[in-house]
């Protein structure tokens, strides 16, 4: 399927994205962004000067305490477009269907829950009127979804309810994205984030790809789910290792597993820092779980995959049964960034 300009707002998936469709989903959107100290940005605008466009802001929630959030886009068409931004959370899921979140909107302080924009062509835009939310305590994090909603450009998910469809339209449109907002708990040296994983009204086989990015060497790490799938519960460890992680970027997976219709899990991940272990110079501790849907060259979306590449089991090519490559779509993820780690965590 050939690129081509989204016609509506584009909230971004990640930093990087020039507009176009289809696109991957992430949950890092820098378009969802919290003013931080609980209290709004004195000038939004520059949220809107295209020197900000692609910097990356910190996605400290406060819990308890009133809490400022914007969403920005930007117009890629050569006309000016109005509409409304829309902003709602949800408990942590790797598969955000919309009957999870719908309910949850949110509005400003003056409880507009969908704040006009209108942006000229090319330009920038943002709510400037922040959304405010003083959320409850919870036992894990929040995902942030926002959406630009133009007149022939809504929710793209309304009434999606089985992966094929939650696949298809988190790749071919770019007016919705989402941000996890991470409240971190366990005590150090431990960190822990669950993400939960409803599979929807449809098996498929699909890929869990674990990935973790700027981890502390010596590091030894637990990714669990308890509910079983074809008959065993899925963990990846590495505390047998002795010494731990020896890089600060890498990841684990489960590959080709076939998930039943209306299977649900609680994915648990948990980190266990070493005192004397190198920290990269740069960035926290971060984790992502990401859910890919399997492609063979009968799915609709084959055309906009990406090539699965090698088995990580037997390092061969992935290949379907009419030997074309396996191809994936990302359907959604959950991340989390450890804010309170770092070497001075063991003073």
């Amino acid at each position: 399927m050939a690129e081509e300009t989204w016609p509506g707002i584009v909230v971004r998936a990640k930093i990087g994205e020039d507009g176009t469709v289809p696109r991957s989903s992430s949950s890092q959107s820098p378009d969802i962004i919290i003013a931080p100290n609980s209290e709004p940005y004195q000038d939004p605008s520059i949220l809107t000067d295209p020197n900000n466009y692609d910097k990356s802001y910190p996605n400290a929630l406060n819990i308890g305490r009133p809490n400022y959030l914007y969403v920005r886009g930007k117009n890629y068409t050569e006309a000016e477009l109005s509409g409304h931004w829309t902003l709602y959370y949800a408990e942590p899921n790797i598969l955000l269907y919309p009957y999870l979140w719908e309910d949850n909107q949110l509005g400003t302080s003056t409880n507009n829950k969908r704040p006009d924009f209108t942006i000229g062509a090319g330009a920038i835009g943002a709510s400037t009127d922040p959304f405010r939310w003083i959320p409850a305590d919870v036992s894990d994090h929040y995902c942030m979804i926002a959406i630009s909603e133009t007149p022939d450009h809504g929710n793209p998910v309304a009434g999606a309810n089985n992966i094929d469809s939650l696949a298809s339209v988190m790749s071919n449109n770019a007016n919705i994205a989402q941000r996890n907002v991470q409240m971190v708990r366990g005590n150090k040296p431990q960190q822990i984030m669950d993400a939960r994983y409803n599979q929807g009204e449809q098996t498929a086989t699909v890929d869990l790809d674990v990935r973790f990015k700027n981890i502390p060497t010596g590091t030894h790490y637990k990714v669990t789910s308890g509910t079983p799938l074809d008959g065993e519960a899925l963990i990846k460890t590495n505390e047998k290792d002795a010494d731990g992680t020896t890089e600060f970027d890498f990841g684990v997976s489960w590959t080709d597993k076939t998930i039943p219709a209306q299977w649900s899990s609680l994915f648990t991940v948990e980190l266990f820092f070493k005192s004397g272990g190198t920290w990269p110079e740069k960035g926290t501790p971060q984790v992502e779980i990401i859910g890919k849907l399997l492609l063979t060259e009968d799915h609709v979306l084959y055309a906009i995959g990406e090539v699965a590449g090698t088995d990580p089991e037997t390092g061969a090519m992935r290949m379907t049964v009419r030997g074309g490559p396996v191809k994936t779509v990302t359907v959604g993820s959950c991340g989390a960034d450890f804010f309170e780690s770092g070497p001075d965590m063991f003073d």
